[in-house]
């Protein structure tokens, strides 16, 4: 399908590619945030202060990132979807971010939950902390590489869907 029988699906298409790289931006962002500054800073910390911060912060950084990750998963997806129904031809990045979006999702339910429960329910102890944390901040950079990897795809897929209708007349 050519750029100009995007027809009555342009804009909608348009929407939902940059609204999808702006999604994947804020949540590379925020992870890149959290593992710069939050993670080395709780990995200073000995086992009580950490405990005793994890309760105040662990319900927060959820509020914030469970929504957050939902949308940075299902609006790639939708977003794949809907460029697929349009111009298949097209649609090869956006599922790459969409697969990228579920490769994030996935360590929470294969990592995190359970690591982030072992802190809630303060399992471990001072030697076993340390360890425990020294994983989690791994799992934690690649998640937010694979989320940066998402968001400069996303920009790339948007580019080649929208970047050709914007260099026409």
């Amino acid at each position: 399908m050519s750029d100009q029988s995007l027809g009555p699906y342009k804009s909608m298409i348009e929407t939902l590619m940059i609204l999808t790289a702006s999604v994947l931006g804020l949540f590379a962002g925020s992870l890149f945030t959290e593992a710069v500054l939050l993670v080395p800073y709780f990995r200073s910390l000995r086992s009580g202060e950490f405990y005793r911060l994890h309760h105040d912060f662990g319900p927060r950084l959820y509020r914030y990132y469970a929504p957050l990750t939902i949308t940075a998963t299902v609006l790639p997806l939708v977003s794949a979807a809907g460029i697929t129904l349009v111009d298949p031809a097209k649609s090869s990045l956006s599922w790459f971010a969409a697969a990228l979006g579920l490769a994030i999702m996935s360590t929470y339910f294969l990592y995190f939950r359970r690591a982030n429960l072992s802190f809630a329910e303060k399992r471990l102890s001072e030697a076993e902390l340390g360890l425990e944390l020294t994983r989690w901040s791994g799992v934690h950079n690649f998640r937010t590489a694979l989320a940066i990897g998402a968001f400069v795809v996303s920009i790339l897929a948007a580019s080649r869907v929208i970047g050709p209708a914007l260099s026409t007349p």
